[in-house]
């Protein structure tokens, strides 16, 4: 910056070091600051990194010196003015190689997006709510009727091996209690313990009809 303001001095007083010589030139006097700090400039944000094109500031900087080196030729007779274009000639090419060292701008990658959320796993009914379809299906005078209920139970709800055997001895009838079976088995957590299940059944038929609803595959 300090450069710039020597530059535009003494390009001021270059017409008149060209007519007159330098014996009747006096050095130039120092631009008045302006209430933002640098004379001339607005005054810019202490330390705020500014983003500029590297190539349009290089030939700025550029125009500049080559102003500076005319000024100069002109100025051979005034020493002190010569030792301050030759000054700020030295500044203008720091901040040239600044300028060409500087690393460029960073640019900004977007943030990936955050991965789903898991999917939350699979629970059994609750003990609470296992009582509360357990008093339900008893509160029904017919089998069919309690059968309903554990159809929209099991609906929505998981089911364990053991709280299963719980479901099935409310059903007087093994007939009723495949029926039952049916409904349970999609919603079955543990299917390994499955063998458990033979309990409830007395007759050999009512296994194989239960040891083919445990095998039947669920999408």
């Amino acid at each position: 910056m300090r450069a710039v303001l020597i530059a535009v001095a003494t390009l001021m007083t270059a017409p008149a070091l060209a007519q007159g010589g330098s014996a009747d030139v006096q050095p130039p006097t120092q631009a008045v600051p302006l209430r933002g700090g640098n004379p001339g400039f607005p005054s810019p944000q202490q330390g705020a990194p500014v983003v500029v094109d590297r190539e349009t500031l290089m030939q700025q900087l550029a125009s500049i010196n080559e102003k500076l080196a005319s000024a100069s030729a002109r100025a051979k007779k005034d020493r002190q003015l010569q030792k301050q274009i030759d000054d700020a000639r030295a500044e203008l090419k720091e901040v040239g190689r600044q300028v060409t060292n500087a690393p460029s701008a960073r640019v900004e990658t977007p943030r990936p997006p955050p991965p789903p959320l898991p999917q939350p796993a699979v629970q059994p009914i609750t003990e609470a709510m296992l009582r509360s379809l357990v008093s339900a299906i008893r509160n029904e005078p017919f089998a069919d009727d309690q059968l309903e209920v554990l159809e929209q139970a099991a609906s929505t709800q998981y089911f364990l091996v053991s709280q299963a055997q719980q479901i099935l001895r409310l059903f007087t009838f093994s007939k009723d209690r495949l029926k039952a079976m049916r409904l349970l088995r999609p919603r079955l957590l543990d299917t390994e313990n499955g063998f458990k299940l033979y309990e409830s059944f007395e007759y050999s038929s009512d296994k194989d009809e239960l040891k083919r609803i445990l095998a039947t595959q669920q999408p």
